[in-house]
């Protein structure tokens, strides 16, 4: 997606509905687009009709029914989507001034988010290799040796993962659980965004991006400890943890090839994290993005 095409399909979505679109701008574009409309006080977000595993309305509906469950989130702007040619928009609140939650709140918000009862017939189960084939083929980057290497990466990983063991039982998941997807704003409100991979599943599947980002040196000890110790179980004493964190890791190298056409230091990141899979060294030397 271009930054372009997002902007003119959240203006003609806005415009549509009577919203000021005249200052909109892109705040992220990948696979899909985050469009800012800063006098509508709205965050937009844009994914194609043809997208497998997006589902705006469901995200719209999950939104509605953890805000019910008392868990902090994001709250849609409009009760639908919008279609406008081949992309789908859905209006959300615009949160501005707000930060990244600290990793105590996040571990906080995460407690409340899975101790919510199984909801019937509105979730899907975790896919942990959901979007893998099409990340694998449009990766900026990747080689046909490479693309050989990851598949049969992940096709060991598969096997594993139908073998894990988890402590922790099922639950509500984010599925993408990191600091950035969980909002603070000034006045203390808290919001989790990104909601298309809220699913069922084992909750160690939410605790395991903090547990590999310290790993990759991106946090403190002390600001793990303290995460662990507010969440109540630290994922890397679990049986599943050593396949939970090679999971990770694919997808992370996998979003990095999304992102490393035409820049170099990504280019390299992307090699040096391939060559880390391949060693059994990774997260060694692995750089946040």
């Amino acid at each position: 997606m271009r930054a372009e095409e997002a902007i003119h399909a959240v203006t003609s979505a806005a415009t549509g509905v009577g919203l000021p679109a005249h200052d909109a701008s892109a705040v992220r574009i990948g696979e899909n687009g985050v469009v800012l409309l800063p006098s509508a006080g709205v965050l937009a977000r844009v994914v194609p009709r043809a997208a497998k595993g997006s589902d705006p309305r469901r995200e719209i509906e999950i939104a509605a029914w953890l805000a019910s469950r008392q868990v902090p989130v994001v709250h849609p702007a409009r009760p639908e989507p919008i279609i406008i040619g081949q992309y789908v928009v859905s209006l959300w609140e615009y949160l501005p001034d707000s930060r990244p939650a600290d990793l105590v709140t996040l571990a906080e918000c995460l407690r409340r988010l899975h101790s919510v009862p199984l909801p019937m017939n509105l979730l899907p189960h975790l896919s942990p290799f959901d979007k893998f084939e099409v990340r694998l083929e449009t990766g900026a980057g990747l080689d046909t040796s490479d693309r050989v290497f990851l598949r049969q990466f992940r096709d060991e990983l598969s096997t594993r993962w139908n073998m894990a063991e988890f402590a922790l039982g099922e639950a509500v998941l984010h599925g993408d659980a990191h600091m950035e997807n969980l909002l603070v704003t000034p006045g203390g409100r808290q919001a989790f965004v990104d909601l298309e991979t809220v699913c069922i599943g084992p909750p160690e599947w939410d605790l395991t991006l903090t547990a590999l980002y310290y790993e990759c040196g991106w946090f403190s000890a002390k600001e793990y400890v303290d995460f662990v110790r507010t969440y109540g179980f630290d994922v890397r004493r679990s049986p599943s943890w050593p396949v939970l964190r090679l999971i990770r890791m694919l997808r992370m190298t996998l979003w990095l090839a999304q992102s490393a056409d035409n820049d170099p230091q990504r280019q390299r990141q992307l090699r040096h994290r391939i060559n880390t899979l391949q060693k059994g060294t990774a997260p060694a030397g692995w750089t946040g993005y």
